[in-house]
């Protein structure tokens, strides 16, 4: 199963290069303009992980898939949330790998290539919505976002791949 160790072997890359814990750098000022940057940035993620856990219910048949490209999400909103102490919704000590906070879940279409093309559009509107932010970040937090913006455009390019 090629596909399979590709998509492991590349979601293996992702969790290694997501998973800098360093604060954001460019001094006090930069710490204090990158935290509501961050916070949104891993909310968005959390949201993005809550998409692909309603999918694999959906469609139990992708959950196999979907596995290593989900827990990339998962070691992104760890990588976010990690270096302010924080969940995406705020609380301090929180499991940065749990999805968002209680809420409606994210609808998926009933067929399970709509239900891919959803992920796919997901990922690239995170990965757009990350470049977009990265003029106004703080340096560390730019590499992040930058990595991480990288590692959507991979994953929906992988969830394109991954089509039955």
């Amino acid at each position: 199963m090629p596909r399979r160790t590709l998509l492991a072997g590349c979601a293996a890359g992702v969790l290694a290069g997501c998973t800098s814990g360093s604060g954001a750098g460019g001094g006090a000022g930069g710490v204090v303009s990158g935290t509501g940057l961050r916070r949104r940035a891993a909310r968005d993620s959390s949201a993005l992980l809550a998409r692909y856990d309603a999918t694999a219910v959906a469609h139990p048949a992708l959950a196999g898939a979907l596995g290593p490209l989900r827990e990339s999400v998962a070691a992104h909103v760890a990588a976010l949330a990690g270096a302010g102490g924080t969940s995406p919704d705020g609380a301090a000590g929180g499991d940065a790998a749990a999805p968002a906070p209680a809420g409606a879940a994210p609808e998926v279409p009933g067929e399970p290539e709509r239900a891919l093309q959803a992920l796919i559009d997901a990922e690239r509107a995170m990965a757009d919505q990350r470049l977009r932010a990265l003029a106004g970040a703080p340096p560390e937090l730019a590499r992040l976002l930058a990595s991480l913006a990288a590692a959507g455009a991979a994953q929906a390019h992988l969830l394109s791949e991954a089509r039955p």
